[in-house]
Parts: C-alpha cells; structure tokens; sequence
C-alpha cells in the first residue's frame, strides 16, 4: 500500500466538539451526536492544492443549498461556535463568498424522502428554487431517471481528475451521462464510508496477531487472512456455554446489503456493469465474484470466530466493537464519533484498517459508502450553472484541504491519544472509495440488497444467482433503457 500524503493545511487541529448522525438506507437511524475531544495541534510542513477556478464576481448571487437532515454537519452553518469541524465549514464558506462575491442562503435541511418531492415539484414546474442538493445515493438515482437533474459533464469547472472527487465516478455515467457526483464537499458520504477497526489491546493479548498496519503497508491484508485471523478467537468469557455478546470474538457483523456490497467491492468483485453499447453485463456469476461471495459467506456463517447480529446494522456496531468483544468490525467512519458508541470511553486502544482485499495481487484496496449517504444533484431548471459549477469546485477543494482533516483528526485522535498509522490509512481508505453504475442505481432492488439472501447458504450461492439473474437483468437493462432516453 501506498500512501499518498493529504495535502492540507494544520492537518490535525484540538478537536472540542461533534455532532453526527446516520441516513436510514441499509438500516441505519439518523442519530446526533455531541463529543468532547482535547488534543494537540499539529502543523502539516505541506502546501494545499487548490482549483482552477478563474477569478470570477457573481454580483451578490444566492447560492441555495437543500440537504438531507440525517447528518448535523452539512454545506452551511451560521455562525463559529469553537467546534473544530463546525468552524473550519464556516471559515471554508466565508472565504468563498468573499471570493466570488455570493451569499450562501441557510441550507434547508428535510428529510430524504421530501428532499426527492420537493426537488420533483419544483423542476416539473419549471422553478429555479435549489442550485445544489444533496440528495440520499439510493433515492436521487431513482430520480434521476425522471430527468430532474442536469448532467455534470455540461457544467463549467468541474473537474473530475482533482483528488476530491470519487476516483471512479466516471463508471456511474450511463452512456456518458452523469447525473449525481460526489466529492469531499459531501460530509455526508465521508461520514458512511465502511472501513474495518481492529482491538489493539486484545490483539496484544492473544500474541498471535501479526503488524497488521505492516501487512496492509505490504498489501497482504486479505478476505483469507481476515478468515484465518479470526478462526480461532472466540472465548466463552462467562463459561455459561452460550454464544451471546458476553463472549469475545474474532469478527462480528450484520450481513446487510450495503455492508456485503463494502465487502465485494472491497475485494474489487463487481456486481455489473454498462459497456460502451450501453449493454448491462452481469459480473455478480464471474469466478472472481463467485469466489468472493463463497468467502464472505464463510466469514459470516461457518467461522467459528464469527458472531452474527440480524437487528440494525448500526445497532450490531455500538453494541459489540466498543465494549471490546470482538476483535475484528466492519465500522463507518462516523461510527468513532457518535455519542451512542462511546468511543472515547472504549476500554481497549483500536485502530483503523481498510476493508480486505481479495488476494495479494489486488493492486489496490477499495471501499465504498452506505447507500443512504449524500450525493450532489443539480436541479433541471438551474439556469446559472456557471455560479454551480465554480462554487462546488472551489468548495470541495477546501473541504478536501481544510474540513476534511478536520473531521479525521476528530474521529481518530481518540482518549487524548495518536494514532498517525490509523491517520494514514484513513486519508487512504477515503481517497479508495468507489461508485459505479450497479452500485448506484441499485434502488434497493438490484443485486446489492438480495446480497444477504445469497451468502446465507454457501452451498446455494451459484443456484440462487441462477434463480434471479434474469430478473436481474430486465431491472438494469430497464434503467439504461430509461437513461438512454433522457435529454
């Protein structure tokens, strides 16, 4: 693994205060948070990369946001409040105005679903009401079929080669259209991207567990190596003979559609994909994909290491890995700071690990973000896409440079303590996110959300991919259809 330096200004600065919450996609509830952190600041010897936005005055304009209220931190805030991450948004936002002579309007904040009515009923009624909205992934791609959203491709200044975008977002455009786009200007999708946290302290304590932050620097962190890791972990603490959450373990989970998805994606197996003759083909029976869902299903079901949770995906996560019962979690990034969790009072030190890859081959690890997470949508009846287009690239050039650290130093420098390794790697677990077509446009009823129903059974996974392929194939197929025809 290499690691790439995020280039920014102080890198980590004290961190006093927090307050987060989950998108309700795959099981997750929106809960706020408040978090109490002191730390000391560090200054990063780096200078920031910046946009290649031209000097330009808008005159005053209103730039008016509208954004998902599952998240406490969003585009806007009015005022600094001594909150490290609340200021560095309201410094990012006053520089901004003042730079392009714009007023940004108080973003309002609803619910997904009446995000998706409101923006609806005002582009069939011709309004220009909204320059950005940060919209759920899952339900803006069901809209975006409606044509309600302009394509970014025929925006100005957008540059989609500048490291805060998704790398990948190019292979979620439908015969080079791209209606929905995400950057580090979406706190939003920073806050749910999956990563793995590991119990430090008890690695320690069983002995056996290598430098797992060597092994990822050497690229050999693996779905195998995380099956053998955790084998042989589990201890019946309470000797009552039961396998319940009063034991320890090597690895817990909630097998849900868009954790599975993580794991698949992880381990760079996709589901399907759209050819340049706007084609769907499906990846999810490959040999490749095959044999990752066969591991998957090992982990979550035959290891003996494993405890297994069917309520909430969230739920599973604050009630295992902060109470130092397993070593192994599949977590989110928000996960470190939510008041729920208690991370700063974990017993055990932790640290930051990405999702495994498949074999040591893989050039490269990979995650990918909740499907109720923010993404960035320009209203069809936007009529000065010039202001959107500078403004949302400047932005996520100072989130990428300012907010950004912010956050991290926040969700890592946990207890008063550093952890510069889990820092490293967090900056690259976000810079491997990927988006493609099938992911996105999955609507929860594509592939990703009848991942749970396939691992189950290891013996069956062949048969049912078999039983639902064809269905598979009419719904994809029936999104192309319907992209292709868009304006």
């Amino acid at each position: 693994m290499t690691y790439r330096g995020y280039i920014t200004k102080p890198l980590i600065c004290s961190i006093l205060a927090a307050a987060m919450a989950m998108t309700a996609a795959c099981g997750e509830e929106a809960v706020e948070t408040t978090v109490t952190i002191q730390t000391e600041t560090t200054a990063a010897e780096t200078t920031a990369l910046t946009d290649s936005v031209p000097e330009l005055d808008f005159d005053g304009a209103l730039f008016r946001t509208i954004e998902q209220d599952a998240t406490s931190y969003g585009m806007y805030t009015a005022e600094a409040n001594g909150d490290v991450v609340n200021d560095a948004i309201f410094d990012r936002n006053r520089a901004i105005e003042e730079r392009f002579n714009i007023v940004f309007a108080e973003t309002q904040r609803l619910p997904y679903g009446e995000i998706s009515t409101m923006v609806n009923k005002s582009v069939m009624s011709g309004s220009d009401e909204f320059d950005l909205v940060f919209g759920q992934m899952y339900q803006s791609a069901k809209d975006a079929q409606s044509g309600v959203y302009l394509d970014w491709n025929t925006i100005p200044y957008v540059d989609f080669d500048k490291p805060w975008y998704v790398k990948s977002i190019s292979d979620a455009a439908v015969g080079g259209k791209l209606y929905l786009i995400e950057s580090e200007l979406s706190l939003g999708y920073f806050q749910q991207t999956w990563m793995m946290l590991y119990n430090k302290t008890k690695a320690d304590e069983l002995g056996n567990i290598p430098d797992l932050y060597q092994i990822v620097e050497d690229g050999g962190w693996t779905l195998d190596l995380l099956n053998q890791l955790t084998a042989d972990v589990y201890q019946d603490l309470n000797g009552d003979t039961v396998r319940d959450e009063n034991d320890f373990y090597g690895f817990a989970g909630t097998p849900g559609g868009c954790l599975l998805a993580a794991f698949m994606y992880g381990a760079d197996a996709k589901i399907a994909e759209v050819n340049a003759d706007l084609e769907v083909e499906q990846l999810i029976d490959s040999e490749k994909t095959l044999d990752v869902l066969s591991t998957m299903s090992e982990l979550f079901y035959t290891n003996s290491g494993t405890i297994v949770k069917t309520d909430a995906l969230s739920s599973t996560r604050r009630e295992l890995f902060p109470k130092s019962v397993v070593l192994f979690e599949a977590m989110q990034v928000n996960d470190l700071v939510r008041d729920d969790f208690d991370m700063r009072n974990m017993a055990d030190e932790f640290g930051v690990l990405p999702l495994p890859k498949y074999d040591e081959a893989q050039a490269e690890y990979y995650t990918v973000v909740d499907g109720g997470s923010d993404i960035m949508v320009v209203p069809a009846t936007v009529t000065n896409t010039e202001l959107v287009g500078a403004i949302v690239e400047a932005m996520s050039a100072a989130s990428y440079n300012d907010v950004i650290p912010a956050y991290i130093g926040q969700a890592i420098e946990q207890k008063g303590t550093r952890d510069e390794e889990s820092i490293m790697i967090m900056r690259e677990i976000l810079d491997s996110r990927i988006i493609d077509f099938a992911y996105l446009y999955d609507g929860s009823s594509g592939w990703v959300m009848k991942l749970p129903s396939i691992i189950k059974n290891q013996s069956a996974i062949v048969s049912s991919i078999e039983n639902q392929i064809n269905a598979m194939e009419a719904y994809y197929e029936e999104v192309v259809d319907t992209m292709r025809e868009l304006e």
